[in-house]
C-alpha cells in the first residue's frame, strides 16, 4: 500500500482559518485606517486633506460603520459548502456571493474594510466562474467611484488615475484567486488517486 500523500487543502474554510482571515483584515484594516484618517488630518498626501472638521468626522464614522459591517460580512462572503466538492456544477452558496458583494462594495469607500475586499475578491474569484467574478470586479470599480465622489471633495469630478490603479489591483487578486481555485481543484482530482 502507497504511503498516503501531503493532505489537500480542501475548499471548505475551519472556523479556526475563517477566524484568522477576519482577524487579519481586522487588523490591516485598523492599521491602513489609521494612516489614512491622520494623512487627512495632516495633509500628508496630496487631495486628501480634511479641511472641514464636520466633514471629518463623517468620513470616520462611516469608515467605522462601513468597516465593521464589511468585517462582519466576511464569514458569510467565504463560506463553502460541502455540494462544492461533490458537484463541479455547483459554485458555491447563494448568500456568500451577496455578502462578497456588499464587502466589495464598500472596501474602498471604507479604509477600514480595505483588506476584507482583497479577501473576498480573492475568494470569490477562487471559485473559478464568471458569474461571480465579473460582479465582483463590477463591484470594486462601483466602490471606488463612490468613494472618488462621495469624499474626495478637493478634487472636481473622478480621479480616473486612482480608478484605474484599483481596476488594476482588482485584475491582480482575481488572477491570485483563479490561481488558487485551480490548484486546489488540481489537488482534489488528485486525491482519490492516492
Amino acid at each position: 500500500m502507497p504511503p498516503p500523500g501531503p493532505p489537500v487543502s480542501s475548499p471548505l474554510r475551519s472556523k479556526h482559518r475563517t477566524t484568522a482571515l477576519v482577524l487579519i483584515s481586522a487588523v490591516l484594516g485598523l492599521v491602513y485606517s489609521f494612516f489614512y484618517h491622520a494623512a487627512a488630518i495632516n495633509a500628508w498626501l496630496p487631495g486628501v486633506k480634511m479641511s472641514d472638521p464636520e466633514l471629518f468626522w463623517v468620513t470616520l464614522v462611516s469608515d467605522a460603520v462601513l468597516g465593521l459591517l464589511a468585517l462582519c460580512l466576511v464569514p458569510a462572503a467565504i463560506r463553502h459548502d460541502s455540494e462544492e466538492l461533490e458537484e463541479d456544477t455547483y459554485i458555491g452558496p447563494p448568500s456568500a456571493l451577496v455578502a462578497g458583494l456588499v464587502v466589495i462594495t464598500v472596501w474602498q469607500v471604507s479604509p477600514l474594510a480595505i483588506a476584507a475586499g482583497a479577501v473576498v475578491i480573492i475568494s470569490i474569484s477562487s471559485r473559478i466562474s464568471a458569474s461571480w467574478t465579473i460582479p465582483a470586479v463590477c463591484a470594486s470599480i462601483f466602490s471606488v467611484l463612490i468613494a472618488e465622489l462621495a469624499f474626495f471633495h478637493t478634487q472636481p469630478g473622478i480621479d480616473w488615475a486612482v480608478v484605474g490603479l484599483v481596476a488594476a489591483a482588482t485584475v491582480v487578486l482575481v488572477l491570485f484567486g483563479t490561481v488558487r481555485g485551480y490548484h486546489l481543484r488540481s489537488l482534489l482530482r488528485e486525491q482519490p488517486r492516492r
